[in-house]
């Protein structure tokens, strides 16, 4: 989420903007995906946020605010809650997207084994508890696995879009999606690299000791001392 103004400068934002851009427009006060929550102009007293939809001009909800009547104390848990509720809205239409994607996936998968939906359904149904039959990935395990090759996903959805429309949303939705999915996981891959490295870092004691060497300059000095050390210089450190 990019917040452009934070809940407690609502008000501030409002007595600055009031008599330039708010008199011709709204402002973005926070961005997420194609939501965003704006604020425009009632009149030099009042402004309103609300919650909408840029590409499609909907709107989910909003207030308005009289700063003659309201703190900026006042105002944050509202516009907290409204930033609440465009996270849940975007995380719902992520998961909506996904979940559209695999099912493209599982037509996939059923026309590569021969059976038709039809079949499949009553084949599970009769072999419930029989675990070992053949079943497509769940959604989890598609999300975190084949989803994130790009060129198939990519042709997974020119081949089951609807339409050219269809087809170019879930595209850029899929290009973008991943690209975060996999940054998600490179960035948790490595902060469980740096934490075992703490770990193991916490268990190793080192010591410390005063060494003199008698040199006409420090790289010489250096020198000697790694001679004096020899090649086992596993868990020693030279500084300086």
């Amino acid at each position: 989420m990019f917040t452009y103004i934070k809940p407690e400068f609502m008000i501030h934002a409002f007595y600055k903007q009031r008599d330039t851009i708010l008199k011709n427009r709204s402002i973005c006060v926070a961005r997420l995906g194609d939501l965003a929550v704006n604020m425009s102009l009632i009149d030099e007293n009042s402004f309103a946020l609300s919650l909408e939809n840029v590409k499609d001009g909907s709107q989910f909800s909003g207030r308005a605010f009289n700063v003659k009547r309201s703190k900026e104390e006042d105002i944050v848990p509202i516009v907290e809650d409204l930033f609440r509720k465009m996270q849940i809205l975007n995380d719902q239409e992520i998961f909506n997207k996904r979940e559209s994607i695999w099912k493209m996936y599982a037509y996939e998968w059923l026309e590569n084994q021969g059976i038709s939906f039809d079949d499949y359904i009553d084949s599970r149904l009769s072999q419930l508890p029989d675990e070992e039959s053949l079943h497509w990935k769940s959604l989890e395990d598609f999300i975190a696995t084949d989803y994130l090759n790009v060129s198939a996903t990519m042709r997974i959805i020119e081949r089951y879009s609807q339409s050219d429309e269809e087809k170019k949303e879930y595209i850029d939705f899929v290009a973008k999606d991943i690209l975060e999915l996999r940054q998600h996981h490179s960035l948790a891959a490595m902060q469980e690299k740096f934490q075992e490295n703490d770990e193991n870092m916490e268990s190793v004691k080192m010591f410390a000791f005063g060494v003199e060497v008698q040199a006409d300059n420090r790289d010489e000095a250096r020198e000697k001392l790694l001679k004096l050390i020899g090649k086992d210089v596993e868990g020693i450190i030279v500084r300086g």
